[in-house]
C-alpha cells in the first residue's frame, strides 16, 4: 500500500504543486484541532451543569482552569470556537474540492499530453483502446483515489485529537482502546489484500468494455456486411457481466467489512464504558464526554477502514495511469534547442546503409537500403506485401529511427531531435484517407491552421473538388461525416489529398492512396498526383504500371527489405 500512496502523492504533487498541499494540510491539522478543544470544553460545562468534578490533569487541566467560571462565559468561548471549527472545516472543503478538480483537469491534460507528445514508433505498440479506458476510467478511478487521500488525513487528524481527549481523561483506558483498535485493523488486513485483488479485477473488466466497444464502432461496416452483429452483443454482453461481477464483489466485500467491524466496535465500546463507569470509576462529567468521543470515534474508524479498502481497489488505475504516463513521457519527441527552425532541403535525401527492424528479436523489415532522393524528383516505391514499402515512408517521414545506418537531408543528419521539425514540412497521405467528424473548411484548416478561404478554395480547386463544393448548399461548412462518411471514396480521398497540399509541403508521401478506389477514381487520383510534379519531391507507393512509366524513377523493396535498382523508370 506505501507504493500506491507514493505513486498517488506523486501525481497529486506533479498536477497540483507544494503550495496547495500545504494549504490543505495546515487546514487539515486546523480542523482536528478545532474539533478537539471544542470536545474538551464539554468537561467543564458538563461540570458547570453538575454533572461531576472532571479528572484532569497536566497541560489540559491548566488551560481548562483558565477557562471563564460561569456557564455564560463557557458557553460563549464554546459557540467562539464552533465557529472557528465552521469557518476552518468550510475552508478545508473548498481548498479539498479545488485540489481535486485541479487534479482532474491537470491529470487529464499531462496524460493527452504524453501520449500526443509520444515517439510514433512507442505508439503504434499500443492499443488505442487500452488509452480509451485509460480517459474513459482510469483517470476517474484515480480522481477518486485521490479523494480518498485527501479524506484520510482529515479524517485521521480528527480521530487523533478524539484520542487525545479521551488519553487527557482517561490515559490507561484510552491507551487499552488503542490497542483494540489496532488489533481489529491488523485483523481486517486480509480484507485490503481483496480489495487489491478486486481491484485488479475491475481494471481489466472494465478495460475489456472499452477494447469491445471500440471493436465493435471501428467494424460497425464490416459488421454489417458479414452479419456478425450476435457475435459482437455477445463478446460485449459478457465483457459488461465481468465488470459488473468485479464491482459486486468488491460491494459485497465492503459490506461484508462494514459488518464485521460495526458488530466488533459495538461490544468494544460496551465494554469500555462499563468499564470507565465500574472499574475507572470516572466522574460523570469524564464518562459522559468518552462516551460521546467513542460514539464518533466507531463511524469514523469504520470509514477509514472502508476507505483504506476502496483507495487499494482504486490502486490498479493509479499504476495504470502512472505507467502510462512515465512511458510516453521516456519515449517523448526529443527537440532541439531551436525545434521550430527551418530544415534545409534543396539537394537530396539519402538513405545510407539504413536498416530497421521492430525489435531485437524480429529480422529486419528494412536491411541495408542504400538511396538518393533528388529534391524535385518523383519517386514510384513499389515491392511484395511485407518488403516495408510503409516502414520506408515512416522512415523518411523521421515517425521512425534506423536500426542502423543514417537518413540524410542534404548531407545532415535526420536525428529524433530534428525530426519534429522535418515533419512540419512534409505531407503525408495514407491509404486511408482519415476525415473528421466535421466541416469540410474543419478538415482542411486542420493541416494550416489560420489558413484564409482563399486558400482553402485554392487547395480544393487543384484536386478537382471545385464542382462539388458548388453543388453543396453549405459549402465549406458542409459536415462530412464519421471519416468523411458523407463523400464517396474518391471524394475522401481528393479532399484528403487537398489537406496535404495545403501544407505546401516540400516532401509528399503517398501511401498508395488509389487503392481502395475503383479504376476510373484510381486512375482520376494518379494523374492528379502526376500533375503536382515539379511543385514538390514526391515518393508515391504504388503497383499501377501507368503510375511508375511516368515517375522520375522506380524503386523495388524485394522480400528482405533491400533496395533494387533506383534508375529511371522506362
Amino acid at each position: 500500500m506505501l507504493s500506491d500512496l507514493k505513486i498517488a502523492w506523486r501525481l497529486c504533487g506533479a498536477s497540483i504543486g507544494a503550495r496547495w498541499i500545504a494549504l490543505a494540510t495546515a487546514l487539515i491539522v486546523l480542523a482536528g484541532a478545532s474539533d478537539g478543544i471544542a470536545l474538551a470544553l464539554l468537561v467543564p460545562l458538563l461540570n458547570t451543569l453538575g454533572a461531576g468534578t472532571p479528572s484532569l490533569s497536566g497541560p489540559m487541566a491548566s488551560l481548562l482552569r483558565a477557562l471563564p467560571g460561569t456557564l455564560g462565559g463557557l458557553l460563549l468561548v464554546f459557540v467562539a470556537v464552533a465557529i472557528v471549527r465552521a469557518i476552518v472545516g468550510w475552508a478545508r472543503e473548498v481548498t479539498l474540492a479545488r485540489i481535486r478538480v485541479d487534479f482532474s483537469v491537470a491529470l487529464r491534460v499531462r496524460v493527452y499530453s504524453a501520449i500526443a507528445n509520444a515517439a510514433w514508433s512507442h505508439l503504434r505498440g499500443r492499443r488505442a483502446a487500452d488509452f480509451q479506458a485509460l480517459f474513459n476510467t482510469d483517470i476517474e478511478r484515480t480522481d477518486h483515489a485521490l479523494y480518498l487521500l485527501l479524506e484520510l488525513p482529515a479524517r485521521l487528524a480528527v480521530v487523533l485529537a478524539h484520542l487525545v481527549i479521551a488519553a487527557v481523561i482517561a490515559p490507561g483506558f484510552s491507551a487499552l482502546a488503542v490497542a483494540v483498535g489496532l488489533a481489529l485493523a491488523w485483523g481486517l488486513r486480509r480484507h485490503l489484500l481483496e480489495s487489491r485483488k478486486i481491484g485488479e479485477a475491475i481494471s481489466d473488466a472494465t478495460t475489456r468494455v472499452t477494447r469491445e466497444v471500440t471493436d465493435f464502432l471501428q467494424a460497425l461496416k464490416l459488421t454489417k456486411s458479414y452479419g456478425a452483429e450476435a457475435r459482437h452483443i455477445r463478446a460485449f454482453a459478457n465483457a459488461v457481466s465481468d465488470a459488473e461481477g468485479a464491482y459486486l464483489a468488491g460491494n459485497r466485500l465492503m459490506a461484508r467489512s462494514r459488518l464485521v467491524t460495526e458488530g466488533a466496535i459495538a461490544v468494544c465500546l460496551a465494554g469500555f464504558l462499563w468499564a470507565g463507569s465500574r472499574w475507572a470509576e470516572l466522574p460523570l462529567a469524564s464518562l459522559l464526554v468518552l462516551i460521546l468521543v467513542f460514539q464518533r470515534l466507531m463511524p469514523m474508524f469504520q470509514d477509514m477502514q472502508n476507505q483504506a479498502q476502496q483507495l487499494l481497489q482504486y490502486a490498479p488505475a493509479l499504476h495504470a495511469v502512472a505507467a502510462t504516463i512515465e512511458s510516453c513521457e521516456a519515449a517523448a519527441d526529443r527537440s532541439d534547442a531551436t525545434p521550430l527552425r527551418e530544415v534545409v532541403f534543396e539537394r537530396e535525401v539519402r538513405f545510407d546503409k539504413v536498416s530497421f527492424s521492430h525489435d531485437r528479436a524480429s529480422a529486419d523489415v528494412l536491411h541495408d537500403v542504400d538511396l538518393s532522393l533528388p529534391a524535385g524528383s518523383f519517386t514510384v516505391l513499389s515491392g511484395a506485401s511485407g518488403a516495408g514499402k510503409s516502414t520506408f515512408l515512416d522512415l523518411l517521414a523521421g515517425l521512425v529511427e534506423p536500426t542502423a545506418g543514417r537518413i540524410l537531408i542534404d548531407g545532415t543528419e535526420l536525428t529524433p531531435a530534428l525530426a519534429p521539425a522535418w515533419r512540419r514540412s512534409i505531407g503525408y497521405m495514407a491509404q486511408e484517407a482519415f476525415l473528421f467528424h466535421d466541416t469540410i473548411r474543419a478538415n482542411l484548416a486542420w493541416a494550416a491552421p489560420g489558413a484564409p478561404d482563399e486558400a482553402l478554395l485554392d487547395a480544393i480547386h487543384r484536386v478537382g473538388l471545385s464542382g462539388l463544393l458548388r453543388s453543396l448548399p453549405q459549402g465549406l461548412d458542409t459536415i462530412v461525416g464519421d471519416r468523411g462518411a458523407n463523400l464517396s471514396g474518391g471524394e475522401r480521398q481528393r479532399l484528403a489529398l487537398a489537406r496535404t497540399l495545403l501544407r505546401k509541403p516540400r516532401l509528399i508521401l503517398l501511401d498508395e492512396p488509389a487503392s481502395a478506389l475503383d479504376a476510373g477514381n484510381e486512375q482520376n487520383i494518379l494523374e492528379l498526383i502526376e500533375s503536382l510534379r515539379g511543385t514538390a519531391t514526391i515518393v508515391l507507393v504504388t503497383h499501377r504500371p501507368s503510375a511508375i512509366a511516368g515517375a522520375d524513377r522506380h524503386v523495388i523493396l524485394d522480400q528482405r527489405g533491400s533496395s533494387g535498382h533506383g534508375a529511371p523508370a522506362k
